[in-house]
């Protein structure tokens, strides 16, 4: 018999618990609920988008050489934007949405100083944070052509808007498995 997860979470705590807090519910989530909602055509249509954004995106930026940049600051003294307080930016839904797409989500890091999602070639994940996706730091901004910048623009927009669509998938999922549960 299955455990009833969503009977003991709130939706608040799939956002505002803890890192460890929030990485246990996707985990709870994922093993419970993952099978059950990739059966759903329309998240598994959306996964797979989201994908190809996000290989589009990586694809532009490497072009680009803005990981290059990203490496040599972070490898500077009080270099790199991906600092412990990153991490928080993350919350259950997106780190399930990453789990359902087959990335294995853990804590690499516990150094007090930088994101503890961060692997050896950078961010674990596949699908980040808005606020990781949004930031540009002086370095890139000041090295990008402006041309540069309105296609990295183009395609961070694409890839937030196309999890935007599948957080709502997986929020309705979540919330159709509580009510379930809250009636049982």
């Amino acid at each position: 018999m299955k455990k009833m997860i969503p009977d003991r979470i709130s939706l608040q705590q799939l956002f505002y618990a803890p890192v460890a807090e929030k990485q246990r519910l996707a985990e709870e989530l994922h093993q419970e609920y993952g099978a059950d909602f990739l059966r759903h055509d329309d998240l598994r249509a959306g996964l797979e988008l989201l994908q190809k954004y996000a290989s589009l995106l990586n694809r532009y930026m490497a072009e680009a050489g803005m990981g290059k940049l990203c490496v040599r600051c972070a490898a500077g003294s009080g270099g790199g934007c991906c600092s412990l307080y990153m991490a928080d930016e993350t919350d259950a839904v997106q780190l399930l949405m990453n789990m359902l797409a087959g990335v294995t989500v853990r804590q690499g890091r516990n150094d007090s100083g930088e994101c503890c999602y961060l692997g050896e070639k950078g961010c674990r994940f596949t699908f980040k944070p808005m606020f990781c996706l949004n930031y540009n730091c002086r370095n890139i901004l000041a090295a990008a052509s402006p041309e540069n910048i309105r296609e990295l623009e183009r395609l961070t927009g694409q890839l937030l808007g196309g999890q935007y669509e599948v957080e709502k998938k997986l929020l309705n999922l979540i919330s159709t498995r509580m009510n379930k549960c809250r009636s049982e």
